[in-house]
Formats: C-alpha cells, sequence, structure tokens
C-alpha cells in the first residue's frame, strides 16, 4: 500500500528526524515477507540527508576542549576499570547457563518437531541471536558471566590437571598450550563464518534435531578448546558469542567492575566503551566487518533484486536447497566486498589528510559497532514481535506435550498486528529511524577518534588547539560516505519487497 507519513522532528542532531518518519519499510520473520508498495524515496533521501548532515556539523563544528574532556575523562574511566575485562561472574551463573544450554539441547531430541514449538529453535534464534544481543548493547558483557563454558571448564580443569601433567610433561601447566598469537582472531573468524552459513544457507537451521546436534557440537568443540588453549583466552579470541558481545557491549551504557569480590555496574556515556577500548587487531577488525555483513547479506538475499541476479523467479522460490551454493558464494563476496570498501575508504581518508597520525583500519573498525546493532535490531525486529509471542507459549510447554503452565498457548500468538496500519506504521519508523540513528552514532564516534588521534590521543596541552579541522574533515570524509551509503542501502532493503 502506499502511505504518506509526516515527518516528525524526533532527533534533533543532524536532521535524523527526516528519516524516522519519512515513511515505511519492509520487515519479515521466519521464512516469511510482507510485500509493500513503499515511498521508497523519501526513505533513502531523507537517511542519506541525515547522516551527511551529521557529518557536515560535525565537521563544521569541530570538538571542542569542554567536549574533549568529556570523551576523555569516560575513556580513562573505562580504561581503568578495564572496560569490564577484570570483571569475572560468579560461577553459580555459568553453571545456571550451561543446565539451560543443557536442557535446550534436551529439548532439541525430544521436545516438538515444530521449530515455532520447540525451545531450542526459538532460544538459539530469537533467544541468543536477537534478545540477547540487544541486551547487551543496553546492560553490558553480560556473556562474561552465564555463558555455559566457564564453570564446567574451571571444574574440568581442576579435575584434569593431574593427567595433563603427565601428558605433558615438560610443560607442567594448565593449561597445556598456548594459543598461537599470529593467528589472532582467526578461530572465532571460521566459527562466524560457520555459524553464518548454518544460520543463512542450510536448508533446515531451525529443525530441532539438527539444531540440537549443531549446538551440542558447538559447546564440545569449545569446551575442548578452552582446555587446551585456556578459558579466557579462547573466549577472547576463539569463541563467538564471547567476541561478538563483547563488542556489542562496547556501546552500552553500563561496564562491569570488581567490587567486593563481585561484578559491579557502573554508569557511562553510551558508547564510551568504543572510545576507551584499545585498538583491536586486524583480524578482529575483519570479525566485525563478517559479522556485518553477514547480516546485510541476510537481508539482500531475500530481495527480488538477488534472487534475479543468481537467475531465481521470486515468485516461484524453489527452497534452500536449490541455491546453497549460489549464497555461499553470495555470503563469502558480501564479506569481501564490505572488507574492501571498508579498508579502502580508511586507507584513502589517511592519504587525503596526509597524515600517519590517523587511526588505522583496525582502530576505526568500532565505529561500526552502532551500524551492526542497527541493523541487527532492524532486521529482526518482526521476528522478536512475532517468534517472542512463541517463545512465551513454549514456556509453557517445553516438551509439546500439551501443558500449559503460564496460561498462554500457541493458539493466542497473533500477528494481527502486522494488518493494523498504526501499529505497523511504528514498526516501520522504528526499523528505519534505529538504521539512522546508528549511522549517526558511528559518524560521532569516528569524528572523536579521528580528532584524538590528530592530536596524540589526549588533550593538547596549554593554550594547543584542537584537532585541525581540516585534516580531521579529509581524514573522516570516505569513511562518512560509506556510512551515507550503507544507510541508503539499509533503507532499500527494509523498502524492497522480498521472494524468500
Amino acid at each position: 500500500m502506499n502511505v504518506r507519513i509526516s515527518l516528525p522532528l524526533c532527533f534533533p542532531i543532524a536532521a535524523a528526524g527526516l528519516s524516522l518518519g519519512a515513511g515505511a519499510a519492509h520487515a519479515h520473520t521466519s521464512e516469511r515477507g510482507l510485500v509493500m508498495l513503499l515511498p521508497t524515496d523519501y526513505y533513502l533521501a531523507g537517511g542519506a540527508l541525515a547522516v551527511a548532515v551529521s557529518f557536515a556539523v560535525l565537521a563544521l563544528a569541530p570538538m571542542g576542549r569542554g567536549e574533549w574532556r568529556v570523551a576523555a575523562r569516560e575513556g580513562a574511566a573505562a580504561r581503568e576499570a578495564g572496560d569490564g575485562q577484570s570483571a569475572r561472574g560468579p560461577a553459580w551463573a555459568s553453571w545456571l547457563g550451561f543446565l539451560l544450554f543443557a536442557a535446550l539441547v534436551v529439548s532439541g531430541f525430544v521436545g516438538s518437531r515444530d521449530p515455532l514449538g520447540n525451545p531450542l529453535s526459538l532460544g538459539i534464534w530469537t533467544g541468543l541471536w536477537v534478545m540477547v544481543v540487544l541486551a547487551h548493547a543496553v546492560l553490558g558483557d553480560l556473556w562474561r558471566a552465564i555463558n555455559p563454558w566457564s564453570g564446567p571448564v574451571r571444574l574440568l580443569s581442576r579435575l584434569t590437571a593431574p593427567l595433563v601433567v603427565r601428558l605433558f610433561p615438560g610443560r607442567g601447566t594448565v593449561p597445556p598450550f598456548r594459543l598461537p598469537a599470529r593467528i589472532g582472531h582467526g578461530a572465532a573468524i571460521a566459527q562466524f563464518l560457520a555459524f553464518a552459513w548454518f544460520e543463512l544457507i542450510d536448508p533446515a537451521p531451525d529443525d530441532p534435531a539438527r539444531l540440537a546436534v549443531a549446538a551440542g557440537v558447538y559447546w564440545l568443540v569449545n569446551a575442548l578448546a578452552m582446555l587446551l588453549f585456556g578459558e579466557g583466552e579462547w573466549r577472547r579470541r576463539g569463541e563467538i558469542f564471547s567476541v561478538f558481545f563483547g563488542f556489542i557491549a562496547l556501546l552500552a551504557p553500563v561496564r562491569w567492575v570488581e567490587g567486593g569480590g563481585r561484578p559491579r555496574p557502573r554508569l557511562r556515556w553510551p558508547g564510551a566503551g568504543v572510545l576507551a577500548a584499545p585498538a583491536p587487531s586486524v583480524s578482529a577488525a575483519c570479525f566485525i566487518v563478517l559479522a556485518l555483513a553477514t547480516v546485510s547479506f541476510d537481508g539482500a538475499s531475500r530481495t527480488f533484486w538477488y534472487l534475479d541476479l543468481i537467475g531465481v523467479n521470486p515468485l516461484e522460490f524453489p527452497g534452500r536447497t536449490a541455491v546453497m551454493a549460489e549464497n555461499t558464494i553470495g555470503l563469502l563476496a558480501a564479506a569481501l566486498l564490505l572488507g574492501a570498501v571498508y579498508f579502502g575508504a580508511v586507507a584513502l581518508g589517511r592519504r587525503l589528510a596526509g597524515t600517519g597520525t590517523v587511526p588505522a583500519a583496525a582502530m576505526l573498525v568500532t565505529t561500526l559497532l552502532p551500524i551492526s546493532l542497527a541493523y541487527h535490531f532492524s532486521h529482526y525486529l518482526t521476528q522478536l514481535l512475532v517468534n517472542g509471542q512463541y517463545m512465551l507459549a513454549t514456556l509453557g510447554d517445553p516438551l509439546g506435550r500439551g501443558a500449559n503452565w503460564l496460561g498462554y498457548t500457541e493458539r493466542q500468538v497473533t500477528t494481527s498486528f502486522l494488518n493494523d496500519y498504526h501499529a505497523v506504521e511504528w514498526i516501520w519508523n522504528a526499523q528505519a529511524g534505529a538504521i539512522v540513528l546508528g549511522h549517526v552514532w558511528a559518524v560521532w564516534l569516528a569524528h572523536v577518534m579521528v580528532g584524538r588521534a590528530l592530536v596524540g590521543g589526549a588533550l593538547p596541552a596549554g593554550g594547543a588547539a584542537p584537532p585541525d579541522r581540516m585534516r580531521a574533515t579529509l581524514a573522516e570524509l570516505p569513511l562518512a560516505v560509506l556510512m551515507i551509503g550503507y544507510t541508503v542501502f539499509g533503507l532499500w532493503l527494509l523498502s524492497s519487497p522480498t521472494g524468500a
């Protein structure tokens, strides 16, 4: 349907309100889609203008000394606390996470065969991959406490210590091996690629029994790696959820620090963790780019444009099995393309600025985290609204035996709000607004990070001026153009009809 929506001035900075009310956007849940005729031009123009104006405002009014002190103070406080990295959760929290994970895996084997009626399918794809991700953007790195490995692996390490010493007498330590520094986050990248392939390309990732096998194997492989290389080191560089959630938590207004022998929350400015965190390695930068590329490919692979590109009639989609090879190539191509464009934009910025003090691509990559979070929220919003209801119903009948412990059954699940104009209008505006705000946030973080690098990472002493305006603008310009283009791309995805 064609709609005309007013342009509410909800976000005064950088004219982001131009896109919050510009029109309607596409949303999907599970394997179903809504095909709408939308005022696409309004969305694309409004979103691009919002990000462009935000960059122009920052370029013309660079960070002043007062704002610089705020950023420096937040960064110093977070660095002093290790940005939460020193805070370890209580053992019982990890054991609780392990018991919940084990119960979900068991339900995958013995529960309902319907993915929308099985706790494992809903728990992994909606609970873990949607709800927990968004929770980390608000509450900080909860996964350090609730992950299902820390408690069991620490116990196994103590129990197997004598055996390890006998098997590796020359080492005499637990863990017996060091994770080579030269591989960086290579293990996490490889596992994330496998995870993304399973989610986006495997013929039946929602099948409870199939998912139970995959989840069980994933837990065992990573538990073994933690025993061999150390729990902390493997979670920092090898286990994908620990790595991804840790990066997303940098955006949160909450950080966790040690206090009185247990983690305590501390408030900070949203995004301060990005400014305070040490520069990630090149491999960590590749991981962040890969995470953004996969959710972008997920959206693009459903569009009529992509299906036509691989020779598939979008109105007669043959099923995922028929396009596994094409989608595998598409997933890899999306990651390589985004990586090339991002690293190229940063390199061009360094060249235009004519200085080696402009942050390298690895340092600036964390400024993409708001964009990644925004895409995640927008992409999975309707899945959360619908499958969240199925999760509630399944909690009352986890084994699919007809129980009704919570007084809420699948018969009460509704998608009728998708037929209500005002409800859909709110969903559309939330999705588009999140994408634009995420890009504006990213532009601001990049502006601060580039400016800080141009003055050596600290507040200029005495009467020294803040970062040179021209050099800072030239350094940021290619990355800003990339973010504007990605805003248009994201809004185009939301407004494009899907056929898969």
